[in-house]
């Protein structure tokens, strides 16, 4: 699972967690209502999330990313160190 940080029309952004950049657009656009206008892959999951993918026995990954608008369209994250330092 990848995390994606959309925009939408009218609506706040948000985090979601899919396998595909056209799974995160379809996702976002159904729980939000609203269509997603940019979609950017985020090295970690980070809030708000607009939904969260539980591995097995319920564990999700905590949102890591604190600056998604800095991170989007990365892979990895810029700063180079933990983000909760």
């Amino acid at each position: 699972m990848q995390a994606y940080w959309l925009k939408f029309e009218g609506k706040p952004p948000g985090c979601v967690e899919a396998a595909s950049e056209e799974d995160a657009k379809r996702i976002g656009a159904e729980l939000m209502g609203a269509e997603v206008l940019e979609c950017s892959r985020l090295p970690y999951p980070a809030n708000p999330r607009i939904n969260k993918h539980a591995y097995r026995d319920g564990i999700t990954c905590p949102s890591f990313c604190y600056r998604p608008e800095q991170c989007k369209g990365k892979t990895c994250c810029p700063e180079r160190r933990s983000c909760c330092d």
